[in-house]
């Protein structure tokens, strides 16, 4: 069999422009994971035409699934795919759940609902179940999978449910913009200076915008999906962006600079009476330690630590101004 061609398309938009050339497009959706598998719950790849958008997850079960794909033509099915060491030659050890779904005429409207949705920075909520698909604007619910063995059904959250604010927007902030803009986040970059070169550059980030420091509380939304990194131009501008968002819950709250820069903050901020657990939840100096100088060496340390954050793996604050 001849293997489909990869696109760099979204697989969202590859199936409307797929449904609008009247041909069928057949989506693979995990809908659930179990252990280490190469691709978790809410990957998905879209096959039309010997060609192919997505991922979920390479290797032998991605490329069964859309030879698999190129084949359906039927009601919506539910497949599992268990890997073990033995049988795919790789470290993997788990299971995986894919829904696989002939897309039709009838699906068009909620496709092209979702893709406008995302192209203007909104989330949904995505249901698959053996009536086919269907997409909600608005709320994004958490996933979830049902299976009684009669029938099944899956939903979940689809759109940037992330939003990254790097405050300060320089050299740091550009090239760690154009990282982020490889991962599922909302950029946003905010600085005092109108004007700014690094700024007017950027077109990595959905939104950029000039603010008051003085009121960056104002600027920056609270919540555990939403990570803030400041790196402004200067000390003065780092402590008062700081001091405006400590004690409010954020998913991540990280401040660049040297450890005794740093340790000068916080050391001040305690004297001032800034309660103890008010601090402990900064990251800083800020990313993983991996010798890093140049902005983009920076950019990479800071987006692994988010990374690992993100993904539950917990990365050690590099900093010992806690202790």
């Amino acid at each position: 069999m001849t293997h489909p061609l990869h696109t760099q398309a979204d697989p969202w938009d590859f199936a409307r422009e797929e449904l609008a050339a009247g041909r069928r497009p057949v989506l693979v959706f995990v809908v659930d994971h179990l252990g280490s598998v190469p691709g978790v719950t809410g990957a998905r790849v879209v096959v039309s035409n010997g060609v192919f958008a997505g991922t979920i997850g390479g290797g032998a079960a991605e490329q069964r699934l859309l030879e698999r794909a190129l084949q359906h033509d039927g009601p919506p099915a539910l497949l599992r795919f268990r890997h073990t060491p033995e049988a795919d030659g790789t470290l993997c050890a788990g299971e995986q759940v894919f829904a696989v779904i002939s897309l039709t005429r009838n699906d068009k409207g909620e496709i092209s609902s979702m893709v406008e949705s995302l192209g203007q920075q909104e989330a949904g909520t995505l249901s698959l179940s053996p009536e086919g698909l269907r997409f909600v604007a608005g709320v994004a619910k958490p996933h979830r999978f049902a299976d009684d063995g009669t029938t099944w059904s899956y939903e979940g959250p689809v759109g940037l449910l992330d939003t990254l604010t790097i405050v300060g927007g320089g050299h740091v902030a550009l090239a760690l913009s154009r990282v982020m803009a490889t991962l599922p986040f909302r950029i946003s970059v905010l600085d005092n200076r109108p004007d700014l070169p690094t700024m007017a550059v950027n077109g990595f980030a959905h939104e950029r915008r000039v603010v008051d420091y003085a009121r960056i509380a104002d600027e920056v939304p609270a919540g555990e999906r939403s990570w803030v990194t400041i790196m402004t131009f200067g000390h003065e501008h780092d402590r008062r962006v700081l001091e405006g968002l400590l004690g409010r819950r954020y998913a991540y709250l990280g401040l660049m600079g040297s450890r005794a820069k740093v340790a000068r903050m916080l050391a001040d901020f305690r004297r001032g009476g800034i309660p103890e657990e008010h601090l402990a939840a900064v990251r800083a100096p800020i990313g993983l330690a991996i010798g890093s100088h140049t902005p983009e060496e920076i950019a990479v340390s800071i987006a692994a630590e988010i990374i690992a954050l993100r993904n539950g793996a917990e990365a050690p604050c590099p900093s010992s101004a806690f202790s």
